[in-house]
């Protein structure tokens, strides 16, 4: 994912705090966020904020986006920002910026996140020694969602259909998981590390 310092620099085009050039990048190299929603159609625009953003408002975002690409192309943080509050609800602007939901599902869709992080998964777990423990942070409910599906598949035992009298399959989990919860930063830690 991305990191707080590449927030932090405005110039990256992350963020929809500052305006900046609509690039999203992490590598500095490939498509930019202004390159995809200046030629993508509506409807995969609209693909992207809901999939990745999970944003409810997505067809009407991304309907806002290809119009004001045809007065002029989206090139900087700002206009982005601007455009999708235009295209919210008032009611929806009450809760966080309008911008929070589309801003990350373009980012995780310019840099191939979610493919990054199923193929780590594997990777990282099938690289444990015995007695390892894999950990993995997640920042949103897409992440955490892969994770678990993840961890499931990692810890499944037997795959035989649930009428067999007996397991023919042999399929023994390759781990165990170390927690049922997710394991979340105490109050203390938040106090003293907000973006914990």
């Amino acid at each position: 994912g991305v990191s707080s310092h590449q927030l932090d620099e405005a110039e990256r085009g992350f963020s929809y705090h500052n305006d900046a050039p609509l690039d999203m990048r992490m590598a500095k190299q490939g498509t930019t966020a202004a390159d995809l929603l200046n030629t993508l159609s509506a409807n995969e625009i609209a693909d992207i904020l809901f999939r990745y953003g999970e944003e409810k408002f997505s067809y009407k975002i991304a309907n806002a986006i290809v119009s004001e690409r045809q007065k002029a192309p989206i090139t900087t943080t700002g206009r982005l920002a601007e455009i999708i509050s235009s295209a919210v609800p008032a009611a929806a602007r009450r809760d966080g910026h309008p911008a929070r939901k589309s801003f990350q599902a373009i980012r995780i869709a310019v840099n191939g996140e979610l493919d990054a992080l199923q193929e780590v998964l594997q990777k990282a777990f099938y690289r444990l020694n015995k007695g390892g423990v894999l950990a993995v942070i997640t920042f949103h409910s897409l992440e955490d969602r892969m994770v678990k599906l993840a961890f499931a598949e990692f810890t499944k035992g037997c795959t035989c259909p649930p009428d067999f009298p007996i397991c023919v399959c042999g399929k023994t989990p390759d781990g165990k998981l170390v927690s049922k919860k997710p394991i979340i930063p105490s109050d203390e830690e938040i106090k003293n590390n907000a973006r914990s």
